[in-house]
């Protein structure tokens, strides 16, 4: 019986199987196996592994080296004596599955967890145990002798990990009287580290503890000349504490030592990470000799003079001479704060006396460096303005830290670690507005609450206001603050209470702006669409595609607009926070003509339907399988963006999908039915693609309101014909047929024929899909016909595999094998999901034939194509198919492997006949296997699946093979009543297979009488 083994990275890389080595042969097997194990039960892309294998310039092949990397790794393992199933083939990538004991990393991480509850719990010994267990997996450096940057990261952080570990570890063995049994192991350790100060003050503790007096103050003297040599700097406070324990003195300093830091704010919420990033940044051994510097960057109310001094606070031991704080104003309506009079109070709190302080800047500076020179001090600029006012204000050499807030990003603050922060996440922002409102009243109110945090922008500043409300408001419910603050013309008047006012707040920025930069943030406001790319700002402003540039960078830089990342072009995208959208819809709707408004939204939303259609172009090979209006574009492509398009339309699609469904309803609210039929219409093979079925169907039910409204019987038709295109995707063909029937009238007056052939193809279909084939294939015939009359090969292919896949299911594959072999023949036209289609239907009559050679090669084909175009639809029939090829052919294991594959990758479309299809394939193979409760299992639910989507032919299939397995139980009664219902669907729909049933039924011994 194979197992999963076990693996250990917590030393060099190695892999056990029943105790006995198993050897992973290569460099390259031994950093894969690495990644996915450090990565363990995580699904790793292929394009991580690419990166791994090749950081610098990726062979063309490399996807393809990967996945041969893969397998020959999977060999190995299974050669070892490990089960294949160690590493699971997702698509797109891979996943090592491991339970804790069988992975060291996994074992570690368990036992410190368990170890820190029980510390928590106050059970020091039982921690102790607990963290010992942790420190014993390991048996050197981790995966040493694998040269790559990404295991070594994760090396560096394991072993990151080992030391906290063990310095937590030690501290309580030192108050639990072990010190005799830490020191060796102290001293050793802390060699190995010299700049862990946590090491070397536990090592003088455990010495002292030990009775070891002179060896303690020894070594504290040859740490603190170690931390001087190294890092120019005394030791730190926790050393220092070591120090006056051993010697019971303490190092007198009559400096003075300001503490400046406005309140902790007792509520503060959320943040957890970053307060950890910046404790760690400022608590670690910097090896230079620069300041260490944290530059906090985000809009207006977000909290990020509430995040530095809740940091600052939690740092007062780190920076024990003194912590000095200042307002720069950035923030305020009120001129910004000097350098120069900031310097002059910082002398103050240092000691300096009023006539010393010098009158220039620079004189100024100097000697405030020189007072830190030596100490270790916390400065917090709070509000910087810009890189000029925070200059003079940085310590000279290392020992203090600087924390800076600003609105915009200081990018010239040498050595600062850069943070922005964003609002709070919707768990943080109910639990702040309870800490302020009142936990109870949040928990009594929780969908409320959560409604108000929305509203909120879950935006900090915003939320404290709301809160303080709530608190004036004792007789008010969360419910009605909800409901006032959603009236978007209010909402900006209600988040005002006291001094605290979000629109006064975002006006600060708005002041700064140009008359330029002030029309794109009010047109920015004026559009739905959550993020938008630069080219939209340009469309706004009607400018040449760059010139916009300038405008979007001024806004960025006020922290009125966002930068959410690279799309798919390699553009950068942008997007308003709710709040500040509203507050610039407020200035468009005082200052913005209404006529340049609609001209300018109209520009935008036709930018938006030029590159679906090119995106379109780009999927489809050509103008092939659409409808066009007479919406003008405008067309905002340069050279390296329409690239970017051509080569990979999905992922262009992906980052405007939301973008696009919005315009739509943009459009509609607008009264422009043409724009928004046309901009629906044109991205259904987008959705459709990508499986995004409620987009879809949202914009579709839009452009069919408007366009009824408007009278646009075209429009009308156009979006009938989409959606019943998609109910016939999703299986609900009562929904589709009436609509499909809608679309063919109205085609036929307007005299489109290319319009006309594709709704009657999609209605054949649905024909098919109910068992009406007599119905189905003469009309799939016509729309084949128009197609090749007009042209239109890439919708002539679509329509020779329709009538293909009809002729199969209907058991003519006679008849289906010269239309699909016509259809490959012509190629894929650009198309390559269609001719995927038709090389699949292909494989199916292969496999009908008993040619399983050239079904497994048709469906590798499809797979191939698929897996390159992202269509993850075809990847499941494609999977689907190669594990029929091995149900055929009696290999059960590989089809057990392929078939759960094609599940899975289903299970992330929702497509339920693909998923009732692999179903009946499984519930057969557990019937060979003659695990027949596991067969009826899949079964049942297939059969299930057939009924609820209406499709009685594979209905009938399923309740036929449910027959087979419980004739397998000698379940007579139960066989009978699935072949009976199999037998009146195949005879319904006009199969031959009824035939078959009856056969079955024939040779049932006979039911017994029952007694009345």
């Amino acid at each position: 019986m194979r197992g999963v083994g076990w693996f250990g990275l917590l030393g060099p890389l190695e892999v056990r199987a029943a105790d006995r080595p198993v050897r992973v042969n290569g460099r390259r097997q031994g950093e894969l196996l690495a990644v996915l194990a450090l990565r363990a039960n995580q699904f790793v892309s292929v394009e991580v592994l690419v990166d791994l294998l090749w950081p610098d310039q990726p062979p063309a092949s490399a996807r393809r080296q990967v996945q041969n990397g893969v397998g020959r790794l999977r060999r190995t393992l299974t050669a070892g004596g490990l089960r294949s199933e160690v590493i699971e083939t997702w698509p797109g990538g891979y996943l090592l599955r491991a339970e804790h004991s069988e992975l060291d990393t996994l074992s570690f991480a368990r036992d410190v967890a368990a170890g820190e509850r029980l510390a928590a719990a106050g059970r020091a010994a039982d921690a102790v145990t607990s963290w010992r267990a942790a420190l014993r997996l390991w048996r050197g450096a981790p995966l040493a002798g694998i040269d790559n940057d990404l295991v070594a990261r994760e090396a560096r952080r394991l072993q990151e990990q080992r030391l906290a570990v063990l310095e937590k570890c030690v501290e309580l063995e030192l108050r639990l009287g072990r010190a005799h049994e830490v020191a060796g192991e102290l001293a050793e350790v802390a060699a190995e580290h010299p700049l862990r100060e946590r090491l070397w003050a536990a090592l003088v503790l455990a010495l002292h503890q030990d009775g070891r007096g002179a060896e303690a103050l020894a070594v504290y003297r040859r740490a603190r000349a170690g931390f001087r040599a190294e890092l120019g700097v005394e030791p730190g406070p926790e050393l220092r504490a070591a120090r006056q324990v051993i010697t019971g003195t303490s190092m007198v300093d009559t400096a003075p030592r300001p503490r400046q830091l406005p309140p902790d704010t007792a509520d503060f919420t959320g943040r957890d990470e970053l307060v950890s990033q910046l404790e760690r940044l400022f608590r670690g051994r910097h090896t230079g000799r620069a300041v260490v510097i944290s530059a906090i960057a985000g809009p207006a109310g977000v909290g990020k003079t509430t995040l530095a001094v809740h940091v600052a606070h939690r740092l007062l031991d780190a920076y024990p001479d003194g912590q000095l704080y200042v307002d720069l104003g950035g923030g305020a309506p009120a001129p910004p704060v000097e350098p120069g009079e900031v310097l002059a109070r910082f002398l103050r709190a240092l000691g300096v006396a009023g006539p010393a302080i010098p009158d220039g800047v620079d004189e100024r500076t100097a000697l405030y460096r020189s007072r830190l020179g030596d100490r270790r001090i916390l400065v917090v600029l709070d509000n910087a303005v810009d890189e000029a006012q925070v200059r003079p204000l940085l310590p000279g050499v290392a020992g203090c830290g600087v924390l800076i807030t600003s609105r915009p990003r200081l990018a010239a603050v040498p050595g600062a670690r850069r943070i922005t922060l964003a609002v709070l996440e919707p768990g943080q922002a109910t639990e702040l507005l309870g800490r302020i409102a009142g936990a109870d009243r949040v928990a009594a109110e929780p969908s409320a609450a959560l409604e108000v945090a929305r509203l909120c922008g879950f935006l900090p500043l915003a939320l404290r206001i709301a809160g303080a409300r709530l608190v004036r408001r004792p007789d008010w419910t969360i419910a009605r603050l909800g409901a006032r603050l959603g009236d978007e013309s209010v909402r900006l008047s209600e988040l005002r209470y006291g001094d605290l006012e979000v629109r006064a707040s975002l006006a600060v920025s708005y002041r700064g702006l140009g008359q330029r930069q002030r029309r794109l943030f009010h047109l920015l406001g004026s559009l739905t669409a959550p993020d938008v790319a630069g080219w939209v700002c340009a469309a706004l402003l009607d400018l040449p595609v760059g010139d916009e540039d300038e405008a979007v960078a001024a806004l960025t830089d006020a922290q009125l607009l966002e930068t959410v990342g690279a799309d798919a072009t390699g553009g950068q995208r942008y997007r308003l926070h709710d709040l500040v959208r509203l507050y610039a819809r407020e200035r468009a709707a005082l200052v913005e003509p209404a006529g340049e408004l609609d001209a300018a939204l109209r520009r935008a939303l036709g930018g938006w339907l030029a590159l679906v259609d090119r995106a379109h172009v780009a999927l489809s090979g050509g103008d092939f399988a659409t409808m066009r209006g007479c919406s003008p574009r405008w067309t905002p492509v340069t050279d390296a963006h329409g690239a970017a398009i051509d080569a990979d339309p999905l992922a262009w699609f992906e980052a405007e999908r939301a973008a696009i469904t919005a315009g739509v309803r943009q459009a509609a609210d607008a009264g422009w039915d043409e724009l928004c039929w046309e901009l629906a219409v044109g991205a259904y093979a987008l959705f459709l693609t990508r499986g995004h079925y409620d987009d879809w169907a949202d914009t579709h039910t839009t452009a069919l309101r408007i366009t009824l409204r408007e009278r646009n019987r075209r429009g009308a038709a156009a979006a009938r014909l989409g959606l019943g295109i998609l109910h016939a995707y999703r299986r609900d063909y009562a929904e589709a047929a009436p609509l499909l029937d809608h679309a063919v009238s109205a085609l036929r007056e307007v005299g489109n024929r290319r319009e006309l052939s594709y709704a009657l193809g999609t209605a054949a279909h649905v024909d098919g899909m109910r068992g009406r084939y007599a119905l189905a294939i003469p009309r799939q015939e016509e729309s084949i016909a128009t197609h090749h009359a007009l042209g239109d090969r890439v919708a002539e292919v679509l329509g020779l595999r329709a009538l293909g896949k009809l002729l199969v299911d209907f058991g003519r594959p006679d008849r289906a094998r010269p239309l699909l072999s016509r259809a490959i023949a012509m190629g894929d036209h650009g198309d390559r999901r269609a001719h995927a289609e038709a090389v699949y239907t292909m494989g199916q009559i292969h496999l009908v034939g008993n040619e399983f050679d050239r079904a497994e090669a048709a469906f590798r084909q499809m797979l191939e194509i698929c897996e390159e175009i992202g269509d993850l639809r075809g990847e499941a029939s494609a999977r689907y198919g190669f594990g029929l090829v091995r149900l055929a052919t009696g290999d059960l294991d590989a089809a057990e492997v392929l078939l759960r594959q094609a599940l899975e990758v289903n299970r992330r479309l929702g497509a339920a006949v693909t998923d009732g299809r692999i179903r009946l394939a499984l519930g057969e193979l557990y019937r060979r296997r003659r695990e027949v409760e596991t067969a009826i299992g899949h079964l049942e639910e297939s059969a299930r699946i057939f009924a609820a989507d209406q499709t009685p032919l594979w209905q009938a299939r399923a309740q036929n093979a449910l027959g087979d397995a419980f004739a397998a139980q000698r379940n007579h009664r139960a066989a009978r009543a699935a072949w009976t219902r199999a037998g009146a669907l195949f005879t319904e729909v006009g199969s031959h297979e009824s035939a078959e049933v009856a056969g079955k039924l024939d040779r049932l011994p006979p039911t017994p009488m029952t007694n009345l």
